[in-house]
């Protein structure tokens, strides 16, 4: 048997184990990462690892009142820096059912696809993590660093059981150390995220005076001038918050309308109380505190000439940390090795969305987050390619090795 029909065989015996053991995040009304660790600290030691280690954190949702973080280490020459996989065990419920092809809780083979809730967010980095311990432990080589293996939990409702626990609650991870992350991605594998915008979410409520719709003049219309509003701040946001930074893709800030909340039950009346929300991703150049000042001036003013009232609510404001150096020699070699093992032309970039990378670069660990997917997480008929883990694992495996398999 070859080594790529060795690992696709692994892979696909994985799946047909992993899938199976749903690990719904409770806040989904799931019953968590528990059975899921079980299984892969077996075939950790199974495959065979240097160091298994535990994090749990206490959760009484779920059986067994704890959160798993699993931590596992292959010992390389030099054992003062560790190279970093991290992947998540939690998954969010299938869906409506009737819009999967197949069962979306076992794991459906389909030529060069595996289908299933969870194979590729994050079953994918998992895999990824495990096949290059295979490559290692199958090869007999020792990686020149240390390779680190963590499989985290709570992803999916905000990492305060998982991954920002562990960055800032232990001492696993040092700042001489280097990070991937495997949970998003493009489908070339050519695009290495290095940065993250600020993301600010508003809650913009319009309070005018209700009355029925055929004596408009008697009411003040909170829904109409809500709307009047965010499509005048929109357009001016987008005006004076107008660098373009081609770091990012998109590379501009991005300010939309997104969430509206009921505001009256029938047609015939005028409403009183009008509220939508604004989702904001901002450009690192800026300090997101600009543009919420902006916009509360803006809703001041709009009040003033329209006699309404606009209320501007502060609904999440995450301040994105310093980016992974795009030049920095961890980036550098990670795209060398690209090039040499797929010869693909990859570049560093920065995203609108939010990663847990956001807490090692708060930490000053250089971390990347990187994978070859098509990406269809959280979408009925969730689907990974098996050629896509192996060579992704090719890549890391040469990374740490310099030997090509």
């Amino acid at each position: 048997m070859s080594g790529y029909d060795s690992f696709s065989r692994f892979l696909v015996d994985f799946y047909k184990d992993y899938i199976p053991i749903k690990a719904v995040n409770p806040d989904f009304g799931g019953e968590g990462e528990t059975e899921r660790a079980k299984f892969l600290e077996s075939l950790l030691r199974k495959i065979g690892v240097d160091e298994i280690k535990h994090y749990d954190v206490p959760d009484k949702r779920v059986k067994g009142g704890i959160r798993p973080n699993i931590i596992a280490y292959i010992y390389g020459r030099n054992t003062d820096k560790t190279f970093w996989i991290i992947g998540h065990m939690d998954v969010v419920p299938e869906g409506d059912k009737s819009l999967w092809l197949y069962d979306p809780w076992s794991a459906n083979i389909s030529g060069d696809y595996i289908y299933g809730r969870g194979t590729e967010d994050d079953g994918q980095g998992i895999a990824t993590g495990l096949l290059v311990l295979k490559m290692l432990r199958d090869y007999d080589i020792m990686p020149n660093i240390n390779l680190g293996i963590a499989f985290v939990s709570d992803e999916e409702a905000g990492s305060n059981y998982g991954a920002k626990y562990l960055a800032f609650n232990t001492d696993v991870f040092k700042q001489s150390d280097e990070i991937l992350i495997p949970d998003a991605g493009y489908p070339e594998g050519d695009k290495i995220e290095v940065a993250e915008k600020h993301i600010l979410w508003l809650k913009i409520k319009a309070l005018g005076k209700q009355a029925h719709a055929s004596t408009p003049e008697k009411g003040i219309n909170a829904h109409r001038l809500n709307m009047e509003f965010v499509l005048s701040v929109y357009n001016k946001i987008h005006d004076r918050f107008n660098k373009y930074n081609e770091l990012f893709d998109p590379p501009v800030t991005t300010c939309e309308p997104t969430k509206k909340e009921k505001n009256i039950d029938n047609i015939n009346t005028i409403p009183g109380v009008d509220t939508v929300y604004m989702d904001c991703r901002i450009l690192t150049d800026y300090n997101p505190k600009e543009v919420l000042d902006f916009i509360r001036e803006e809703a001041y003013n709009f009040s003033l000439e329209r006699g309404c009232k606009i209320d501007v609510e502060v609904v999440s404001l995450d301040i994105a940390p310093k980016p992974t150096d795009p030049n920095s020699e961890f980036v550098r070699n990670f795209i060398k090795s690209l090039k040499e093992i797929r010869n693909i032309e990859a570049r560093p970039i920065g995203i609108g969305g939010g990663t847990v990378a956001k807490y090692f670069r708060e930490k000053g660990i250089p971390t990347i987050v990187w994978m070859t997917t098509e990406g269809t997480a959280h979408e009925p008929n969730e689907r990974v390619k098996i050629s896509n883990i192996i060579n992704d694992a090719r890549v890391i495996f040469y990374y740490l090795t310099s030997k090509k398999v």
